[in-house]
């Protein structure tokens, strides 16, 4: 299998846009990753810890810590009681022959909107307003039968039939929905409003939905208000992600880099306080926090955390997904290796 190299060097002709996509897609790989070294027992490079002095040494489990979600019930609470508002207070502007109506949450990568858009799914779940709760995750490079396939599965919760057509998933999908009151979340949408043919698609994504009864409801997440109004939210019901307080996203830091990480005292202490300001750079980006976070937890040691701290490479999601990449050379030659073999 041939090594990946395209990332080594960060100031090549690489575009930001190209930049941003390849990391992104390494975020899964990693997510991915991750979950297959638990699960084989493999070495990792925690393990180089165990030979350095009892002063800079501290040992970790291999379990990942499990996702948190802090300081968005507010959050939640609000979109609940939008979805719930009646149809004729929802959306004024809507129209009346749709059975929806839709509502947004926008902001940059890595603000939480997917774990929003879940956490409100998991209540709506528990509470029963919706006969159908249906999570769809979109992303940049979608097909329409593709979506069809995974709505129909959601709603259903059994594997859609492999039909050879977009029509019949269309109908297949509508029988599904109606007479049920749906909240449909779909999550990660990309928008240009210059692509004419990405338009296109995303109305023959909504084609389907109106066999639902009124009152069912649309949740969009995406970086841009454009994709939202797209999809036809009304500008009143474009929800902004909002930064985290300060000392909720230290909780939400601490929580991904101490996870089951035995120190001693002295030096825990040591690198809370250490924890504290390389917090700070990230500038309240949960993404940052889970995958910065990630990484100094698997190598609890102070000066490895100090030189974090200090550096410059952490001051942006981007620059702390770039960093988080770089420390991964070593579990990703070894999964190389064992792919190809």
């Amino acid at each position: 299998m041939k090594k990946c190299n395209f990332l080594k060097d960060q100031d090549s002709s690489m575009s930001k846009i190209e930049l941003k996509q390849s990391l992104e897609k390494i975020e899964k790989v990693i997510n991915d990753a991750c979950g297959f070294f638990e699960q084989m027992n493999l070495p990792n490079k925690s393990n180089a810890n165990l030979s350095k002095p009892a002063s800079s040494r501290g040992a970790v489990t291999t379990a990942r810590p499990p996702p948190l979600v802090i300081g968005r019930d507010k959050d939640c609470d609000n979109i609940v009681a939008m979805l719930h508002d009646k149809e004729e207070d929802a959306q004024p502007d809507t129209n009346k022959a749709q059975c929806y109506s839709v509502i947004g949450i926008h902001g940059i990568g890595g603000s939480g909107k997917s774990t929003l858009s879940q956490l409100v799914c998991a209540r709506e779940e528990k509470d029963g307003h919706f006969n159908l709760v249906m999570w769809v995750h979109v992303s940049q490079d979608f097909s329409v039968d593709t979506i069809f396939r995974q709505m129909s599965e959601a709603a259903s919760r059994t594997p859609c039939p492999q039909f050879n057509n977009l029509d019949t998933l269309q109908t297949n999908l509508q029988k599904k929905l109606h007479g049920k009151r749906f909240l449909l979340v779909l999550d990660d949408v990309w928008y240009n409003n210059r692509d004419v043919r990405q338009y296109e698609k995303l109305q023959q994504i909504l084609s389907p939905l109106n066999a639902g009864e009124a009152g069912s409801k649309i949740l969009v997440t995406s970086r841009t208000k454009d994709a939202l109004i797209a999809l036809g939210a009304a500008e009143q019901r474009c929800i902004p992600m909002s930064l985290l307080d300060e000392d909720v996203f230290l909780k939400l830091f601490k929580h991904y880099a101490f996870h089951n990480v035995c120190v001693a005292a002295d030096d825990r202490i040591r690198l809370e306080d250490i924890a504290t300001h390389i917090a700070k750079k990230l500038k309240g980006s949960p993404l940052a926090a889970k995958l910065v976070g990630g990484q100094l937890r698997m190598r609890p040691n102070i000066d490895y955390w100090r030189s974090s701290r200090d550096g410059n490479h952490l001051d942006d999601t981007m620059g702390a997904l770039w960093w988080s990449y770089q420390h991964l050379d070593e579990q990703i030659g070894l999964l190389e290796v064992i792919v190809s073999e």
